[in-house]
Protein backbone atom coordinates (compact mmCIF):
# COMPACT_ATOMS: atom_id res chain seq x y z
CA UNK A 1 0.00 0.00 0.00
CA UNK A 2 1.32 3.20 -0.86
CA UNK A 3 1.27 6.50 1.46
CA UNK A 4 1.13 9.90 0.24
CA UNK A 5 3.94 12.26 1.66
CA UNK A 6 4.08 16.08 0.78
CA UNK A 7 6.87 18.18 0.76
CA UNK A 8 6.70 21.58 0.05
CA UNK A 9 5.74 22.11 -3.45
CA UNK A 10 6.45 18.31 -3.78
CA UNK A 11 3.72 15.60 -3.88
CA UNK A 12 4.70 12.07 -4.85
CA UNK A 13 3.61 8.35 -3.51
CA UNK A 14 6.14 6.58 -1.57
CA UNK A 15 6.19 2.00 -1.49
CA UNK A 16 6.88 0.58 1.28
CA UNK A 17 9.97 -0.37 0.19
CA UNK A 18 11.20 3.05 -0.32
CA UNK A 19 10.04 4.10 3.56
CA UNK A 20 11.40 0.93 5.15
CA UNK A 21 14.85 1.91 3.24
CA UNK A 22 14.64 5.63 4.68
CA UNK A 23 13.90 3.85 8.12
CA UNK A 24 17.17 1.56 8.03
CA UNK A 25 20.12 3.50 8.91
CA UNK A 26 22.03 0.87 6.39
CA UNK A 27 20.41 2.26 3.56
CA UNK A 28 19.36 6.04 4.39
CA UNK A 29 22.71 7.68 4.53
CA UNK A 30 25.64 6.96 1.77
CA UNK A 31 29.01 5.86 3.80
CA UNK A 32 32.35 6.93 2.35
CA UNK A 33 32.68 3.21 1.22
CA UNK A 34 29.84 3.55 -1.28
CA UNK A 35 30.70 7.28 -2.04
CA UNK A 36 34.45 5.99 -2.98
CA UNK A 37 32.65 3.04 -4.98
CA UNK A 38 30.62 5.64 -6.79
CA UNK A 39 33.36 7.33 -7.82
CA UNK A 40 35.23 4.05 -8.61
CA UNK A 41 32.11 3.18 -10.94
CA UNK A 42 32.52 6.44 -12.76
CA UNK A 43 36.10 6.28 -13.44
CA UNK A 44 36.18 2.90 -14.34
CA UNK A 45 33.14 3.82 -16.98
CA UNK A 46 35.43 6.81 -18.61
CA UNK A 47 38.56 4.41 -18.30
CA UNK A 48 36.16 1.25 -20.10
CA UNK A 49 35.25 3.48 -22.70
CA UNK A 50 38.89 5.03 -23.46
CA UNK A 51 40.30 1.66 -23.68
CA UNK A 52 37.39 0.76 -26.07
CA UNK A 53 36.93 3.40 -28.51
CA UNK A 54 40.82 4.95 -28.41
CA UNK A 55 43.86 4.22 -30.43
CA UNK A 56 45.13 0.63 -29.82
CA UNK A 57 49.12 2.62 -29.56
CA UNK A 58 47.52 4.72 -26.26
CA UNK A 59 45.75 1.63 -24.19
CA UNK A 60 47.85 0.54 -21.62
CA UNK A 61 48.13 -3.46 -21.23
CA UNK A 62 47.78 -5.14 -17.63
CA UNK A 63 47.44 -8.34 -18.92
CA UNK A 64 49.05 -10.60 -21.77
CA UNK A 65 45.62 -11.59 -23.13
CA UNK A 66 43.62 -8.91 -23.90
CA UNK A 67 40.20 -11.16 -23.36
CA UNK A 68 41.60 -11.10 -20.10
CA UNK A 69 41.62 -7.40 -20.28
CA UNK A 70 38.34 -7.45 -20.74
CA UNK A 71 37.09 -9.81 -18.13
CA UNK A 72 38.50 -7.79 -15.44
CA UNK A 73 37.56 -4.24 -16.56
CA UNK A 74 33.59 -5.42 -16.44
CA UNK A 75 34.52 -7.46 -13.30
CA UNK A 76 35.63 -4.75 -11.26
CA UNK A 77 33.32 -2.14 -13.12
CA UNK A 78 30.35 -4.63 -11.85
CA UNK A 79 31.86 -4.75 -8.23
CA UNK A 80 32.03 -1.80 -7.44
CA UNK A 81 28.53 -0.70 -9.13
CA UNK A 82 27.33 -3.57 -6.84
CA UNK A 83 29.11 -1.67 -3.61
CA UNK A 84 28.44 1.71 -4.79
CA UNK A 85 24.69 1.23 -5.57
CA UNK A 86 22.90 -0.93 -2.88
CA UNK A 87 20.15 0.06 -3.34
CA UNK A 88 19.25 -1.00 -7.21
CA UNK A 89 18.43 -4.27 -8.33
CA UNK A 90 21.60 -6.54 -9.88
CA UNK A 91 19.47 -7.41 -12.38
CA UNK A 92 19.29 -3.84 -13.32
CA UNK A 93 22.89 -3.37 -12.57
CA UNK A 94 23.75 -6.22 -14.14
CA UNK A 95 21.57 -5.33 -17.35
CA UNK A 96 22.81 -1.49 -17.47
CA UNK A 97 26.66 -2.90 -17.65
CA UNK A 98 25.85 -5.77 -20.40
CA UNK A 99 24.28 -2.91 -22.45
CA UNK A 100 27.04 -0.25 -22.49
CA UNK A 101 29.25 -3.39 -23.15
CA UNK A 102 26.98 -4.31 -26.51
CA UNK A 103 27.05 -0.41 -27.19
CA UNK A 104 30.70 -0.11 -27.30
CA UNK A 105 30.78 -3.38 -29.04
CA UNK A 106 28.59 -1.55 -31.62
CA UNK A 107 30.19 1.65 -32.12
CA UNK A 108 34.11 -0.39 -32.60
CA UNK A 109 32.18 -2.04 -35.48
CA UNK A 110 30.91 0.98 -36.65
CA UNK A 111 34.41 2.82 -36.26
CA UNK A 112 36.33 2.27 -39.85
CA UNK A 113 40.09 3.66 -38.17
CA UNK A 114 39.58 0.75 -35.01
CA UNK A 115 40.40 -2.88 -34.89
CA UNK A 116 37.39 -5.37 -35.87
CA UNK A 117 35.44 -5.71 -32.84
CA UNK A 118 34.61 -9.18 -31.99
CA UNK A 119 31.84 -11.29 -30.47
CA UNK A 120 34.87 -12.68 -27.83
CA UNK A 121 35.30 -10.01 -26.52
CA UNK A 122 31.34 -8.82 -25.70
CA UNK A 123 31.00 -12.43 -24.18
CA UNK A 124 34.50 -11.75 -21.85
CA UNK A 125 32.62 -8.26 -21.21
CA UNK A 126 29.33 -10.31 -20.46
CA UNK A 127 31.35 -12.61 -18.03
CA UNK A 128 33.11 -10.34 -16.19
CA UNK A 129 29.64 -8.85 -14.77
CA UNK A 130 28.08 -12.35 -13.93
CA UNK A 131 31.23 -13.42 -12.34
CA UNK A 132 31.33 -10.43 -10.10
CA UNK A 133 27.30 -10.31 -9.34
CA UNK A 134 27.60 -14.67 -9.28
CA UNK A 135 28.80 -14.55 -5.80
CA UNK A 136 26.62 -11.77 -4.38
CA UNK A 137 23.53 -13.63 -5.60
CA UNK A 138 24.15 -16.43 -3.50
CA UNK A 139 24.79 -14.88 -0.10
CA UNK A 140 21.64 -13.16 -0.90
CA UNK A 141 20.19 -16.76 -1.60
CA UNK A 142 22.25 -18.08 1.28
CA UNK A 143 20.73 -15.30 3.31
CA UNK A 144 16.73 -16.06 2.34
CA UNK A 145 16.96 -19.59 2.95
CA UNK A 146 18.73 -18.92 6.63
CA UNK A 147 15.61 -16.39 6.91
CA UNK A 148 13.36 -19.15 5.88
CA UNK A 149 14.49 -21.86 8.11
CA UNK A 150 15.34 -19.49 11.41
CA UNK A 151 11.27 -18.00 10.39
CA UNK A 152 9.89 -21.88 10.33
Amino acid sequence: MAVVEAWPNVVRVATQTERAMADNPQTSNPTPWMIAALAASAWGIVAVTFASLAPPSLVPHVFYSYHIEHFAAFYVLAFVAAAGLPRQRLAALCFALIAFAIVLEVIRMLTPAHRLSSAEDLICDVAGVLAAYAPILIGQFRDSVTRVQSDG
